[in-house]
């Protein structure tokens, strides 16, 4: 018995060549799709990391009249940005791709 007696079957089979090309051209979407997803969450977390230490700077730098965060919500910015965590996704992003490079 042929195992491509199915209509299905056969038609996959006359077709295997045009599945690898699909296949290839699937994996090519994704990698695109995935490096551009790759890129904007590096910048979302570096413009985050860049406000996060522009704001508590600022408000270590310039009169109160000028503060637009409370002591908290100034607290809350130091222990984000200084514990590490931001900075270690960040990073961690950065080196994968930097490695994938050489």
């Amino acid at each position: 018995m042929d195992w491509a007696e199915d209509s299905a079957a056969k038609k996959e089979e006359r077709n295997w060549g045009a599945l690898d090309h699909i296949r290839e051209a699937n994996d090519g979407r994704w990698l695109f799709v995935y490096g551009w997803v790759l890129v904007a969450m590096t910048v979302t977390f570096a413009l985050l990391f860049l406000a996060g230490i522009v704001s508590w700077s600022w408000h270590y730098l310039v009169s109160e009249r000028w503060h637009w965060l409370n002591d908290q919500q100034l607290s809350k910015v130091q222990s984000v940005i200084f514990s590490g965590g931001l900075g270690a996704i960040l990073s961690s992003v950065v080196q994968k791709q930097i490695s994938k490079n050489n």
